[in-house]
């Protein structure tokens, strides 16, 4: 049991501390809109995890299928993360004028739905790591073996994807609304950033 948990724990911590489009997605909405609205992403993307563990585990060669439409899922990937640049500029000029961005009903959710589905290093994490975790822990433990790693890795990352949103969305009492406004700002740059990974590494070399 303890293999188990520790396979829960690092799984965990590796998949909250990774910076990816989940994790700018995050501190994004909790610079931008508070901590709630980045909770609402947390639990999005959950959310999405939940809904490849299934197949991950039950069916491993589907998740491996998928992967290989990655030029797809990095095409799509590329315009949402565009889109997500353009909403971080309304954001950040909303915060430097001293407004406040108001949140926009269930996007916050979808969007850490979306940030995950969209990001081909969710399906190749799966693949390559989910899903040969949840296959030695129920070697290990059986069906409980698996539960018990699943609760463990969600919990401990979700959890400290929580306090890095309560964190950031608590600065603007040191760092001020423009402060605020600059970190969204960059989140937006990071967001390019992203898409153009996404189209040069993934979508150019198909298509050229």
């Amino acid at each position: 049991m303890a293999e188990i948990l520790w396979l829960g724990v690092l799984l965990g911590v590796g998949a909250a501390l990774s910076v990816g489009p989940i994790f700018v997605t995050i501190l994004q909405e909790a610079a931008a809109r508070g901590f709630w609205a980045a909770f609402k992403v947390i639990l999005g993307s959950a959310t999405a995890d939940l809904v490849l563990l299934v197949p991950a585990l039950a069916f491993a060669w589907v998740v491996a299928a998928v992967a290989e439409a990655q030029v797809w899922v990095s095409g799509v990937g590329a315009v949402l993360f565009l889109v997500f640049a353009a909403q971080a500029v309304r954001d950040s000029r909303v915060l430097w004028r001293g407004g406040a961005s108001a949140p926009v009903e269930g996007w916050a959710f979808w969007k850490g739905v979306a940030s995950n589905l969209a990001n081909p290093l969710t399906w190749t994490f799966w693949v390559a790591t989910g899903t040969p975790s949840m296959l030695r822990a129920q070697e290990v433990g059986g069906w409980f073996g698996v539960v018990v790693f699943t609760v463990t890795w969600f919990a401990v990352a979700s959890g400290l994807e929580a306090v890095i949103a309560f964190v950031v969305a608590g600065s603007g009492r040191k760092v001020g609304v423009r402060g605020q406004a600059v970190m969204t700002a960059v989140s937006a740059v990071v967001f390019v950033g992203l898409a153009a990974i996404l189209v040069v590494r993934d979508v150019a070399p198909v298509v050229g």
